[in-house]
């Protein structure tokens, strides 16, 4: 699943002469902006941890906490792109790099992982507690970042935009401004949580914290480049079972942190979620091979995204507010199954090259 030369995929069914397919081209010679629409749009504001509809209530909130989204997520997203493709690694850096990311935002940033008294984390954020460590939503959080934050938005860019594969967005200028961003608006957000709980997490925490940060680039900067690369050569999973992965995943990361702590210490509660990601995570490896696998990353896409836009949903009602980005992500994943289709309907028809993703 690591970046490779682009296929001789084509979109099929679009009029070029429509507005759609206009915008779809002036995408694909903007891929940075691309990479914007897909964080933060799919990890905040397709749940609701950043409401669109504040555009309408409070829109000078809303193009504040728009700035910070970007600057975090999208400037995160590039510049782990530039470190797989410079330093030539596979998807095992790019899960220590996201977690290096997931500390830099729930850490630094917002203070999740150590704040019991923010909100976001309910009862999670004084269960589990230990050593100013919120360790229970900590394993959860982190592993949403590593998916939704960067691995859903890197590989829905290479599928979606097939010619950028393998090629660098960004200069040294570009890397440099993508630092600034990142950094700057880590920092604006840690002034803002301090201005609204009155919390800091002390020197020990936040020198820890960029200890673990820089301990897990260098790690992703040493790994071997074929580490947790897939087994098999060709694909042995079938579509249904990588959309249900993808859509239960977290409703049971849910589930657990909300049913276990009831009868469990924290720690039996944290073993179970990890065991939890490497068993699927494990199962995927060994399942999606190595070429002709974009069909079955598209299902494993679609099920995680499909749970993110349910999810926003029930968090809305009655007022489903969400549902506008529900149908752009619907429509999003239709032609990503239209230019990558499944085995069966490549027998039907013309079909697009398939490479691995």
């Amino acid at each position: 699943m690591g970046e490779g030369t682009p296929g001789t995929a084509t979109l099929r069914g679009v009029p070029g002469s429509s507005a759609v397919a206009r915008f779809l081209r002036w995408l694909r010679a903007h891929p940075i902006l691309c990479l914007a629409l897909l964080t933060p749009g799919i990890p905040e504001y397709l749940s609701t941890s950043s409401a669109v509809i504040r555009l309408f209530t409070d829109p000078t909130f809303f193009f504040f906490q728009l700035a910070i989204n970007v600057g975090q997520y999208t400037g995160g997203a590039l510049l782990i792109r530039e470190a797989m493709i410079r330093w030539r690694k596979g998807w095992g850096s790019v899960v220590l790099l996201a977690l290096a990311y997931g500390i830099t935002e729930e850490g630094l940033g917002d203070n999740t992982l150590f704040n019991s008294s923010n909100g976001r984390d309910g009862t999670l954020g004084s269960f589990g507690h230990f050593a100013g460590v919120n360790w229970v939503w900590a394993a959860g959080v982190l592993a949403f970042h590593v998916i939704y934050s960067i691995g859903i938005p890197l590989i829905a860019l290479r599928l979606a935009l097939p010619e950028t594969a393998g090629r660098s967005l960004l200069g040294r200028r570009g890397i440099a401004a993508a630092f600034a961003s990142l950094i700057g608006a880590t920092g604006v957000e840690t002034a803002f949580v301090y201005a609204e709980f009155a919390f800091w997490m002390g020197t020990a925490l936040f020198v820890g914290c960029l200890v673990v940060i820089t301990a897990l680039v260098l790690a992703a900067r040493r790994l071997p480049s074929g580490a947790w690369t897939p087994l098999p050569l060709h694909a042995a999973g079938r579509p249904w079972q990588f959309a249900l992965i993808g859509f239960a995943c977290f409703p049971a990361v849910f589930a657990f942190e909300d049913i276990l702590p009831a009868f469990a210490p924290a720690i039996v509660v944290v073993a179970v979620l990890l065991v939890l990601f490497g068993v699927l995570f494990e199962w995927v490896r060994r399942h999606v091979g190595q070429v002709g696998n974009e069909y079955l990353v598209v299902d494993l896409i679609a099920g995680f995204v499909l749970w993110q836009c349910v999810f926003g949903v029930l968090l809305t009602l009655p007022i489903p507010y969400t549902l506008p980005l529900v149908a752009l992500a619907v429509v999003f994943l239709l032609r990503l199954r239209r230019r990558y289709p499944t085995p069966h309907d490549q027998k039907r028809g013309p079909v697009a090259h398939a490479r691995a993703v």
